[in-house]
């Protein structure tokens, strides 16, 4: 199986390692020269565009940052012709990027008129350090055979596959657990505040909240790791910020669209959010 993979990123980078690193034949293509270079020392092959990353790939990966720059990724933008002018009829396009189950409808229609299946195959599990450990959690919508036929590949990736159901389930379940832990960190980080004012180290809050378990989760038992991720981020802290952001969007952006009453989703984004600023999401 030939792969094509587009966005090398935070996780993107090592996901696409993974991939070459089992074997596959893999072409890469970043805007970035640097981590391109990474990749093809593992063995990959360098494209020039996301057009020619995707030409004669049976699964075409696409691991960008956000909704613009899928739609240019995927049917074009700039002098990039985009990612359906190449790829063969029956190819397989797999989203990893976090974005809204509307576009991934969007573009799974215009995909299909070329016969290219198109997956949401949203990504979970630890970040950088989960895609570079191959590690991931995938939540997987569209057609099931498709995902059946890609699934050697996924699990170079990830451990954990999930098959959710049709087109844009899988990117509403990332979009649900994102916006718990997103929700998780917004309370953290208010606690530890709260302590600090009460004059209690981080680091013993921390400790005491561990050991009583009863107001313990994931985000209060990782904060130094979740800190450490944000801290060594190649787009720095306000990328981080940004993610959050962009996440707490998309719930709101999904409770919306399904009619959905989400009282304190909305009150974070509309309050909180805002003042996540310059310091990131762990100070």
């Amino acid at each position: 199986m030939h792969v094509g993979f587009i966005g090398l990123g935070n996780m993107g980078l090592g996901m696409a390692r993974n991939v070459v690193k089992a074997g596959y034949s893999t072409a890469v293509r970043d805007v970035r020269p640097e981590a391109v270079d990474i990749v093809a020392a593992d063995g990959a092959t360098v494209a020039a565009s996301a057009a020619a990353a995707a030409d004669g790939a049976d699964l075409i990966c696409v691991a960008v940052f956000d909704e613009g720059q899928l739609r240019a990724t995927v049917l074009g933008g700039g002098d990039d012709p985009g990612v359906l002018v190449t790829a063969r009829p029956g190819a397989v396009v797999a989203i990893h990027s976090t974005v809204s189950p509307a576009i991934i409808a969007e573009l799974a229609e215009r995909a299909s008129a070329c016969g290219v299946h198109i997956l949401d195959a949203a990504m979970s599990g630890g970040g950088d350090l989960a895609a570079n450990a191959g590690t991931l959690t995938f939540m997987v919508g569209g057609d099931a055979e498709a995902c059946e036929r890609v699934r050697p590949v996924f699990e170079t990736m990830a451990s954990t596959i999930f098959y959710v159901g049709s087109q844009g389930a899988g990117m509403s379940a990332k979009i649900i657990s994102n916006f718990l832990l997103d929700g998780n960190v917004t309370l953290v980080r208010e606690a530890i505040r709260l302590a600090a004012s009460a004059g209690i180290e981080e680091s013993r809050i921390l400790e005491i909240i561990a050991s009583n378990r009863m107001g313990s989760s994931w985000v209060s038992n990782s904060w130094d790791q979740i800190r450490a991720h944000e801290d060594s981020s190649w787009n720095g802290k306000q990328g981080v910020v940004d993610m959050y952001h962009k996440d707490l969007q998309l719930a709101l952006d999904l409770a919306i669209a399904n009619g959905v009453d989400t009282p304190t989703l909305q009150y974070i984004v509309a309050e909180v959010s805002p003042t996540v600023g310059e310091n990131g999401l762990t100070r």
